[in-house]
């Protein structure tokens, strides 16, 4: 048991590992990429690492993941190692939870060789937060480590930023995710790289809102211009659903992404593989120029949503752009 069974990103994995072996592993990380790859699986590995008691006969960097330190770190139950993340009905890691663990910062470990500060979502630690923690970063005592998991490192504060060493985590490839022993060929395409996406996907529930995005491209796509009637009443099915607008606009996106795929003759990277007859299809209505003017805009409805601005407004705007976008052109 050891590294060797953590599935993608080896450089950053093959790095970590050096960094243990030579004995100078830094005191403060920051494991930044999408959600789903791993990054809390591969904190915990490092933990084992630096408490794990078959290391102290030599210099291996491996773990059992048998002995009383790995099978309590393993259960969460370890007290050196802790897991700091946003408590429950709250939506941000507040300042108090950091002061906490700079209180026993200066204790020696209580079963280890090494106290493990894992925080994670470490975007989400409120600006008090993430000030306290820079007291931890600064001089932290010779065995303690704290490791900070985020989607995107350039959340954090650049003094944390400055005081850590960053690994950046890329998503999986389609022969990684098959090594999870994920089999169905269509889940893995719309993991989109993330084992956690793969192992939670409903793929009924997500093929029934394909179905309703694809409708609107469809309808969108092929509708005359003295249509717009029918064009906004499909919109408006999809500006209703509150939940599930934001899926529905990744859904779009990627079923962009495919037909691009399509007129460029890329079939292996196509995601939605079951509808490839139905995606050719309509690709054969379109032009590279037209999809890429749609996917401009369909980033600017997204960018939107982060000002809150009306959700019915904004599909109203991307269907009727569509529209235009498509007579426009041909």
């Amino acid at each position: 048991m050891g590294f060797a069974n953590f599935v993608g990103n080896p450089k950053a994995v093959d790095r970590l590992v050096r960094k243990l072996h030579e004995g100078r592993f830094p005191h403060g990380l920051i494991f930044s990429g999408p959600e789903g790859l791993g990054k809390h699986t591969l904190a915990l590995m490092i933990a084992k690492a630096l408490n794990c008691t078959a290391r102290l006969g030599g210099p291996t960097t491996e773990f059992c993941d048998e002995c009383s330190n790995c099978r309590k770190i393993n259960s969460g139950s370890h007290p050196d190692v802790m897991t700091i993340s946003v408590e429950d009905e709250a939506t941000q890691i507040k300042i108090a939870q950091i002061r906490r663990i700079l209180g026993v910062i200066d204790f020696q470990p209580l079963e280890g060789r090494n106290k493990v500060f894992i925080i994670d979502p470490a975007d989400l630690l409120n600006a008090e937060a993430a000030n306290a923690l820079l007291k931890g970063l600064e001089e932290p005592p010779s065995n303690t480590y704290f490791i900070l998991v985020t989607v995107n490192v350039h959340e954090l504060l650049l003094t944390v930023r400055s005081r850590s060493q960053v690994y950046h985590f890329t998503p999986l490839t389609l022969s990684e995710i098959r090594q999870h022993g994920i089999t169905d060929e269509l889940t893995i395409r719309w993991s989109l790289g993330s084992i956690g996406r793969a192992r939670r996907l409903d793929l009924s529930e997500l093929k029934a809102e394909r179905g309703i995005v694809m409708e609107f491209l469809e309808t969108v796509f092929t509708a005359a211009e003295d249509q717009f009637h029918e064009v906004l009443g499909f919109s408006a099915e999809i500006g209703r659903a509150k939940e599930e607008f934001e899926s529905r606009l990744a859904l779009f996106a990627m079923l962009i992404t495919d037909l691009l795929y399509i007129k460029h003759d890329l079939p292996q990277k196509i995601v939605s593989l079951d509808i490839q007859d139905r995606l050719t299809q309509l690709a054969s209505r379109l032009t590279v120029e037209q999809l890429l003017r749609i996917s401009d805009f369909l980033g600017t409805v997204e960018s939107g949503l982060k000002s809150n601005i009306n959700r019915q407004m904004m599909t109203d705007m991307l269907a009727l752009s569509a529209s235009e976008i498509l007579h426009g052109l041909s």
